[in-house]
């Protein structure tokens, strides 16, 4: 007995030590797991499918299907966890098309124009396609130009090659991204045009405490600058192990992100060192994920910034991988090591879940205890609040427990539903809040009480412990390709320790939807989002309760030939002029009209 655990042992050191030489090795600083776009009514798909993930899913899709159903018997993912309810109200949501099936080796065009002046535009064309090559280039475009705007254009170009044993892939991407802060500020609870106050002589000098040692006049405060824009770049080169493999499975990309901020001339650069592997052992499999990431901060402000100039994150995530018939089981821990003074050094954390097909066509359990430090670079947070304020940079999020539990069941075929519920330990959650500026005693005594305080229209972040407790479910179901109907929902209880309320985030969140077909040629799709229970955290203590959001969307497309299909899109039917951020009012209702070419 003994002779067989040693055994063991030196069998898992070998394995683990040829993992971290296949992950570290120049030669194998490779990979990318093939993936799909599917929007909602179709799902778009590429051979080989190679994907730079900092695209922001825009990839080549010369082919556009039809989402295919399993009728035999629901389809239970390995790997499942819950619902995730984040912010999902957008004020440029992308357009719903359907396209007829065309070879995978032509183009495709998709213009649109919008009122109020919204602009969108898609290009995507294989340069080179053959057996083992695969060279595409890509443009997406998404603007709006009315006193709201935002305009973002993202460009790339990737290559795969397909050897014997594993693909290799490597891809170029830029982006294009301009708004303006057109957001109102609050003197307390009442919001008004900062130009027109601090244009007044006896106002505008007043002076407003923004950090222990530095002030600034309210006329200074809002000649900030107006609009921001913001360049990428992403360089990634990677390969895999091809699917049918059975021993070595591996996955690893090195990759380089640059996000400069024209206002402000800051820039991080960022370089990811990405690797996973599988290996057999005994029955089951043994595995690894490993993430090295490492930041630079550069330029005019990069002083001024709440985290350091330089900073290094390292995760390990070891695991061990039993599968039955009709079960699976994954055993595991991950680690986060911090170096740069920006957070606890380890972030250690659970990492089982597990999965039980009771009745493999009918019925099928899941949970688990896992945990995450989540990375929170410029590159991503932008996308989530690009109104935040050019000094701050959020500490990564660490999450020592996020337990679920769930039930699927499908009690006829093409008719699915899920329901589950969660509990997450996050250490230091973090919540936007409107940048707060403290007015200086003795200031301009004839100034109106109310802009003691004055709240900006760019946003800082607030740290706390905190519980969340969700229930939430999922549901779709699918006639014969022809109807889809899904909806999907969170109910979210917050205990958080040292602030009132959850600041910007929603205690209920709901998104249902539709897409129909009527003959193979025309197609309809709507969807509806709610959200409430959002808090702003302004003078009072309690916070402002902010307007629910109702978001009702309505679509349809035309294929008038084989080669082209016209759509037409009408988004926030109801007009709601709510807030996603406080300050920030969504465009009203607005539409856009276009049409597709393959080629």
């Amino acid at each position: 007995m003994t002779n067989r655990i040693t055994f063991r042992f030196e069998r898992l050191w070998q394995i683990l030590t040829v993992a971290l030489l296949i992950v570290f090795s120049p030669k194998l600083l490779l990979a990318q797991i093939p993936d799909s776009v599917v929007n909602k009514s179709v799902t778009v798909t590429r051979d080989y499918q190679p994907m730079i993930t900092d695209v922001g899913k825009v990839i080549t899709t010369p082919k556009i299907v039809e989402p295919s159903v399993d009728k035999s018997k629901p389809v239970y993912s390995n790997i499942t966890t819950p619902l995730s309810i984040d912010y999902n109200i957008h004020t440029l949501s992308a357009e719903e098309l359907l396209q007829s099936k065309k070879p995978a080796n032509e183009g495709f065009l998709r213009l649109g124009v919008g009122f109020p002046l919204n602009s969108l535009a898609d290009f995507m064309y294989p340069i080179l396609n053959n057996e083992r090559d695969r060279l595409d280039v890509s443009l997406h475009h998404l603007g709006a130009f009315g006193d709201k705007k935002h305009s973002k254009t993202v460009a790339s170009v990737m290559y795969n090659h397909l050897f014997k044993k594993f693909d290799l892939y490597a891809g170029v991407t830029g982006s294009h991204d301009y708004f303006n802060y057109y957001g109102r500020p609050f003197a307390s609870l009442e919001p008004f045009i900062m130009a027109d106050v601090a244009g007044l002589d006896r106002f505008g000098q007043t002076l407003y405490r923004f950090s222990e040692n530095n002030t600034i006049s309210l006329y200074s405060l809002s000649g900030l600058p107006l609009n921001n824009t913001h360049w990428r770049i992403g360089v990634t080169v990677g390969g895999r192990s091809l699917p049918l493999a059975d021993n070595l499975i591996f996955d690893a990309s090195l990759n380089y992100r640059l996000l400069n901020r024209v206002n402000g001339k800051t820039s991080e650069n960022q370089v990811h060192l990405k690797g996973l592997f599988e290996v057999p052992f005994d029955l089951n499999r043994l595995g690894m994920d490993v993430d090295i990431y490492n930041f630079n901060y550069l330029g005019a402000e990069a002083s001024y910034l709440t985290f350091p100039n330089t900073y290094s994150v390292i995760k390990l995530n070891p695991y061990y991988k039993l599968v039955g018939d009709n079960w699976f089981l994954r055993l595991g821990a991950k680690t986060g090591i911090s170096i740069g003074k920006a957070g606890q050094l380890f972030s250690p954390s659970a990492d089982v879940s597990g999965q039980w097909n009771v009745l493999p066509e009918y019925l099928a359990l899941y949970g688990g205890v896992t945990g995450d430090l989540t990375v929170n670079s410029w590159y991503n947070t932008y996308d989530e609040n690009r109104y935040l304020s050019s000094f701050v940079r959020i500490k990564d999020t660490y999450t020592p427990v996020d337990a679920y539990l769930g039930v699927k069941v499908s009690p006829v075929h093409s008719l699915l539903f899920d329901v589950y519920g969660q509990y997450k330990i996050i250490s230091n959650q973090y919540f936007y809040i409107n940048k707060p500026y403290d007015k200086i005693e003795g200031a301009t005594a004839d100034m109106p009480r109310s802009f003691d305080k004055v709240f900006h229209n760019r946003f800082d972040v607030v740290y706390s412990q905190a519980n969340r407790a969700s229930i939430g479910f999922r549901a779709a179901w699918d006639f014969k390709n022809q109807i889809n109907i899904y909806a999907k929902g969170a109910h979210h209880f917050w205990n958080v320790k040292d602030e009132a309320k959850a600041w910007h985030l929603p205690s209920w969140d709901m998104n249902l939807g539709a897409n129909i077909k009527v003959g193979n040629d025309i197609a309809v799709n709507t969807q509806f989002y709610f959200q409430d229970g959002r808090y702003a955290k302004l003078s009072d203590v309690e916070g402002t309760l902010m307007k629910p959001v109702f978001d009702w969307n309505i679509g349809g497309s035309y294929a008038y030939r084989e080669w082209m299909s016209l759509f037409l899109r009408v988004n926030n039917i109801l007009n709601k002029k709510y807030e996603f951020y406080k300050g920030y009012e969504v465009q009203g209702i607005n539409g856009m009209v276009g049409a597709a070419f393959s080629f």
